[in-house]
């Protein structure tokens, strides 16, 4: 892959590159879909916004990150992406090699279940001493065939090909289903977890802002949800690291509203890193059956909100989330540091889960408050 924007931070400042090497294979949906057996009470732990790189500590970031995971027990780690920056080829394979352990070393000891790990990416993971490419292909050594994860001890959920026609490194799904044993004609979808690539920059001038999911992609997530599988009757979440347009409404609303613990928690320290335009992304997402997103890019926002929350249209409402910022790579607040956990319960609705009692009791935001790195 492809027709993504390259951005490596230099010594000397900011250079561009572009990749100018277009895919053109089409894949099947079932190439891009992977599956978990559900269970009530799932547990996603997100992380994000790493930054792990030369200038930090890696070994201390590791173990904060491994304290954290043992914290979560999670039945499925999602890295919404900026793991990287000025970061090396050793760099990217401790983290990839790390998250499989973890997940190793947690399913072997709850053999009822697995943990995995997925990943996207951010605007600063390729600033670092290695090909575009690289970080996707690490984590592809870790992938294995659904049911295999235990006897091949690979615990990656990602799947890419370099040479298809989608922007980005991540376009990939994951359902949680009844039984990863049923054909698609049968199964039971629970959940579909959008695991998506926002891209990272786009040029303006003499300047860059951040870009937009294009439209290549929101036509791939179209096609996922009208014919992946023959259930549409499921709760769909979506995964990235740049924020949609609205959350700059949605920020100014909240911040502004006499009851916002009616329709949300967290907080906002600082403005919004939103695209340079707004292309219909959340509509079209939102169209596709994606009801809650959770994002990172931002390191001292975190918050979990009802976006629309008063309109009478449930199609129009949302669950927009800022992830919890996951180590103290470059700047960052040590109350704010730590991993947002989701619940996904059994038997929810769309209108149970768009609420804010769901909110409350099933998207945890765990903050360390600093403690591990006074230690």
């Amino acid at each position: 892959m492809k027709n993504k924007i390259i951005i490596p931070l230099l010594l000397v400042g900011l250079a561009c590159t572009s990749c100018t090497q277009y895919g053109s294979k089409s894949y099947d949906l079932e190439d891009y879909r992977t599956t978990m057996e559900f269970h009530d009470n799932f547990k996603v732990m997100q992380l994000t916004d790493l930054h792990l790189g030369v200038q930090g500590d890696l070994q201390r970031n590791l173990d904060f990150v491994s304290k954290l995971i043992d914290d979560a027990n999670p039945d499925l780690i999602v890295v919404t992406g900026d793991s990287f920056m000025y970061g090396t080829k050793g760099i990217v394979d401790r983290l990839i090699k790390f998250l499989n352990n973890k997940c190793d070393e947690h399913s072997l000891s709850h053999p009822e279940r697995l943990t995995k790990f997925a990943v996207t990416f951010g605007n600063h993971d390729n600033q670092g001493d290695y090909p575009h490419y690289y970080i996707s292909r690490q984590i592809q050594k870790y992938v294995t065939t659904d049911g295999n994860e235990l006897q091949d001890r690979k615990y990656a959920a990602y799947l890419d090909y370099e040479d298809d026609n989608l922007h980005g490194y991540a376009n990939y799904f994951i359902d949680l289903v009844d039984d990863r044993t049923k054909s698609t004609d049968d199964v039971d979808v629970k959940y579909r977890l959008h695991i998506i690539d926002s891209n990272s920059y786009h040029y303006i001038g003499p300047k860059y802002k951040y870009e937009v999911i294009l439209e290549d992609q929101l036509e791939h997530v179209r096609n996922i949800y009208n014919n992946a599988t023959k259930d549409k009757d499921y709760i769909g979440m979506g995964f990235f690291h740049i924020p949609f347009y609205q959350y700059e409404e949605l920020k100014k609303e909240y911040i502004e509203s006499e009851n916002r613990n009616e329709f949300g928690q967290g907080e906002f320290r600082e403005g919004i890193g939103d695209p340079y335009t707004d292309n219909g992304s959340f509509r079209s997402l939102r169209d596709s059956n994606i009801i809650a997103y959770s994002v990172g890019h931002e390191h001292v926002n975190y918050c979990d909100i009802i976006y629309n929350h008063s309109s009478q249209n449930i199609n129009d409402k949302a669950i927009f989330s800022y992830g919890v910022k996951s180590t103290d790579g470059i700047y960052h607040a040590d109350d704010m540091l730590g991993y947002k956990l989701i619940n996904l319960k059994d038997n929810m609705t769309v209108e149970s889960f768009i609420t804010i009692e769901n909110i409350r009791e099933n998207f945890i935001n765990y903050i360390d408050k600093g403690v591990y790195y006074e230690d």
